[in-house]
């Protein structure tokens, strides 16, 4: 009984030892689509544990820069000027130094609430909506509603590339109802039943309508400091056979 016991013990002990805790920053789209859906799993499975924080792109690759997470999960459209930024706050950033990979997609959706019997929203139809030109459901075929438009104030990426591609560039509304980042942005447009937002197909659920808009990919990379660590390689090889991303490349 007392070897059985020792052998035991000393099983739990060595489990324990090589557990490791991987540290995760990014975005908010890539985080919610690939590392927050999968941790309970990994973790459940492999003993390890992972930490993960939303941060934007240039703070998140400042923390891999210093060696202060192993992996950072990143749009790709936001990887460059991530980089621009960390160098104007200081910091060059050496883009040989970095193993990037594409390990999943998202895109850019609109979010608005299930009451609202809207189906589909042309690029003119939003640039209208978002620019203050539209202002009530019924012109695009709703309900004779005002609209509200909700705009992020800590989604600078997405409001980026759907200001260049659908605004043409053009200003946002001025009668916007600001909000902070995409979780809150999420939580107003459930609760509004007028309302509608920009945000990414990782934060879709129930209670909202996703209409089908014209289609603005994000590709998801995964950006290591040189070549992965040994733990690293274990969370993205999981993600890969567990969902069955398969790379472009």
């Amino acid at each position: 009984m007392k070897s059985l016991f020792t052998v035991v013990i000393l099983f739990l002990v060595s489990t324990s030892a090589v557990a490791e805790d991987i540290r995760i920053i990014g975005g908010a789209a890539a985080i919610s689509t690939v590392f927050a859906p999968i941790k309970d799993h990994y973790q459940s499975q492999t003993g390890d544990r992972l930490i993960i924080d939303i941060s934007d792109p240039s703070d998140s690759l400042l923390a891999l820069e210093k060696g202060r997470v192993d992996l950072v999960s990143i749009n790709a459209l936001a990887l460059e000027s991530g980089l621009s930024e960390a160098k104007k706050r200081g910091t060059v950033i050496d883009p040989a130094s970095l193993k990037i990979e594409q390990i999943a997609m998202s895109s850019l959706v609109v979010f608005l609430n299930k009451a609202n019997k809207v189906s589909q929203l042309s690029k003119e139809q939003l640039s209208g909506i978002f620019t203050g030109k539209i202002t009530n459901w019924r012109e695009v075929v709703g309900d004779d509603r005002p609209i509200i438009v909700i705009w992020g104030t800590e989604t600078n990426f997405l409001n980026k590339v759907f200001s260049e591609r659908i605004l043409d560039s053009r200003k946002v509304t001025s009668k916007a109802v600001l909000v902070g980042d995409h979780f809150e942005l999420r939580q107003l447009v459930l609760q509004t039943p007028g309302a509608i937002a920009i945000n990414t197909s990782g934060l879709i659920m129930p209670g909202l309508k996703v209409p089908r808009t014209p289609l603005l990919e994000l590709p998801i990379l995964v950006v290591t400091k040189g070549k992965p660590s040994a733990k690293v390689e274990r969370v993205i090889s999981f993600y890969k056979k567990e969902y069955g991303f398969l790379d472009s490349n």
